[in-house]
């Protein structure tokens, strides 16, 4: 992974696999450095398993995602375009039938809010999930090692190391 590693684009990728397993307002409590093919992964308390790759997308747009199950997978990217292992997968629907996130309606959606002074889909707590889920998973990547986390104290356990990594050392005078 180059630049900022999983943050280069890894926060609008992971956002929408956070939404799809239900978990916006959670973290992984699990994350894993690179494995020999160049992938990184992460576990969340209900299960679910984020798999992290910079490449072998199908060329569908940027932020690709690929969801799999015990019956295929589903493979989409920003272009609106989405691939599937089968065609039993649409279950008879057409792609633009499909609903969920509104990945091209963000500010659609935030005109609504304001209108009813709803939440965002990506609202702030949202977005901040998903930005310790990355920043988590660069930790493991580069301390090399496996880390748990607790996303009630927003910590790593037993790991002075990576708690360390989280934030950087202040000047003084300042503080927090």
């Amino acid at each position: 992974m180059v630049g900022g590693g999983v943050l280069e684009w890894g926060t609008h990728t992971v956002d929408l696999c956070q939404w799809a397993v239900d978990a916006d307002d959670t973290v992984p409590v699990e994350y894993h450095p690179r494995t020999p093919d160049d992938r990184s992964t992460a576990r969340y308390a209900c299960g679910a398993q984020l798999v992290i790759r910079e490449d072998g997308w199908l060329p569908l747009g940027s932020c690709p995602v690929r969801f799999e199950g015990e019956t295929g997978w589903v493979e989409a990217g920003d272009s609106g375009r989405l691939t599937v292992s089968s065609p039993d997968l649409l279950a008879g629907r057409r792609v633009e039938e499909i609903g969920g996130y509104p990945v091209t309606f963000h500010v659609r959606d935030f005109l609504e809010c304001v209108r009813t002074r709803g939440q965002t889909l990506a609202n702030a707590d949202v977005a901040c999930n998903t930005h310790i889920a990355c920043h988590a998973a660069n930790i493991a990547i580069f301390l090399e090692r496996s880390l748990e986390y607790d996303p009630e104290q927003h910590r790593f356990l037993d790991d002075d190391e990576a708690n360390r990594l989280r934030g950087e050392a202040l000047r003084a005078p300042w503080r927090m």
